[in-house]
């Protein structure tokens, strides 16, 4: 016997982790995100003409273009560089370098009213909801394409960026459609975080499926290994949107306290780790894996409730049991929560209300559970 949530329960959950304040929100989190970075964009524009012709123009743009334009990757890369530049003496970028990267941006968002990386790489736009970022092409080769390529690579060196197929594209954006299916509001807020999707393979040893990376935020990296169905694709999409989801939580409300560095975190070794692939995880890994685990419970809760019934792409083609699938995340969930709790001197008070917020939605999903064969 297995248990699984009632649709009623799966409901809630995903309007919690969709909507509510200041954990859920979509608009909520982009906004407190949006305002760190004007105030980063203003300090740098004292001494950068282009971080200055780029805050004139987003200060008398509606919201939506706002966080359109500074929320590019490239552009809150370069922002935030420019404080490292300016404030720090970091030699991440150097002051030409970033003049041309934020000027550029504020010619296309007073021009064409665009992101810069859309607009200068040539990329796909996944669909025309707002909700709904780009598919990396790069069918442009200019300063914007190429410092963002440096970008990545400078991060992920074991990764070769790919050019997609049309098969390729397709199955990202059935896959999105998809995720609107089975999650209309938590797909929705969680995708949101994501502005682009760029397909790579790995080099040499290296196993992965997909993956976000600290310092890039709105960015996600999928092999084309897990774009074999739209069902596939929409749960990889989503389980990455959901970390970058995480970041921007972070970055709004500062979850861990003064001082914490990753390296000198309390490391802990999930068991679901196969001996030969023990790692152990510092605690924002943790917490973040925590929140990914807990909508991936919601999706395939919902998976395995609306089955037949959904309108999924490829449904049939989904190779696991989402039952088994459900009860894993949920589990796994459930442990990193204990985990969690038993470190409360990590986390700051905004912390402390994220892991009790966490822990709301399990007891939702607990109390409102029913016995399946």
């Amino acid at each position: 016997m297995g248990s699984i949530a009632d649709d009623g329960a799966l409901l809630v959950a995903e309007r919690a982790l969709a909507e509510d304040v200041p954990f859920g929100s979509y608009a909520y989190i982009s906004t407190r995100v949006l305002d760190q970075y004007v105030e980063l964009l203003s300090t740098i524009a004292e001494s950068s003409p282009g971080a200055r012709a780029l805050l004139d123009s987003t200060a008398t743009a509606d919201g939506e273009l706002q966080r359109s334009v500074l929320g590019d990757p490239l552009v809150r890369r370069t922002i935030e560089d420019g404080i490292g530049l300016y404030q720090l003496g970091h030699d991440a970028i150097d002051e030409q370098s970033l003049d041309a990267v934020l000027a550029a941006a504020d010619k296309h968002a007073r021009d064409s009213h665009s992101p810069l990386l859309a607009e200068t790489a040539g990329c796909v736009s996944i669909s025309s909801a707002s909700h709904h970022g780009y598919v990396w092409t790069a069918t442009e080769d200019n300063m914007a394409t190429r410092r963002f390529t440096t970008q990545c690579l400078g991060r992920i060196p074991v990764l070769r960026i790919e050019q997609p197929t049309d098969e390729t594209l397709g199955c990202i954006v059935e896959g999105a459609k998809n995720l609107d299916i089975l999650l209309p509001e938590l797909g929705r807020s969680a995708s949101a975080h994501t502005f682009m999707v760029v397909v790579a393979n790995a080099v040499g040893d290296l196993e992965y499926e997909s993956l976000t990376v600290p310092g890039l935020p709105g960015v996600i990296f999928l092999s084309p290994t897990v774009l074999t169905s739209p069902v596939r694709a929409a749960e990889v999409i989503f389980h990455e949107s959901m970390h970058l989801k995480l970041m921007d939580i972070d970055y709004a409300e500062h979850l861990f306290a003064p001082g914490f560095r990753p390296l000198l975190s309390p490391m802990v070794s999930p068991p679901w780790q196969g001996d030969d692939k023990k790692q152990p995880w510092p605690l924002d890994r943790i917490l973040t894996a925590m929140h990914v685990y807990t909508g991936l419970a919601v999706f395939f809760g919902r998976f395995e409730l609306m089955g037949s019934r959904s309108g999924v792409t490829g449904h049939s083609e989904y190779p696991v049991d989402p039952l088994m699938k459900y009860q894993s995340a949920t589990e796994r969930a459930r442990y990193l929560l204990d985990i969690s709790q038993d470190h409360l001197d990590v986390f700051s008070a905004a912390g402390h209300s994220f892991i009790k917020w966490i822990a709301e939605i399990h007891k939702i999903l607990d109390v409102h559970g029913a016995d399946k064969p």
